[in-house]
């Protein structure tokens, strides 16, 4: 996954900059969302961009899946709108 096309489906679903989404809602395979997540985590010029949301241990059947991004689980993603400063 590239780092446009995840930003911009981040938008297509979650409407606005600073809502929470469920990483599931990226429509990619388990292992390219953890791939690519755990490099832009590692990164400091993309990952100050956005927050990953935790996985909560107490959820229910119906809560978001988690995915594990550098060796922690996380379940949905907030990306700040300065991104945008990453691909000027």
């Amino acid at each position: 996954m590239e780092l446009g096309r995840a930003v911009e489906r981040y938008l297509e679903v979650a409407q606005a900059f600073g809502r929470p989404m469920p990483l599931r809602d990226f429509g990619v395979s388990r292992e390219e969302l953890e791939l690519a997540f755990s490099a832009w985590e590692e990164d400091y010029q993309i990952h100050r961009h956005f927050e990953l949301l935790p996985a909560d241990g107490n959820a229910g059947e119906t809560a978001s899946p988690s995915y594990e991004i550098n060796g922690q689980l996380y379940t949905a993603i907030i990306i700040k709108e300065t991104i945008r400063d990453v691909f000027s």
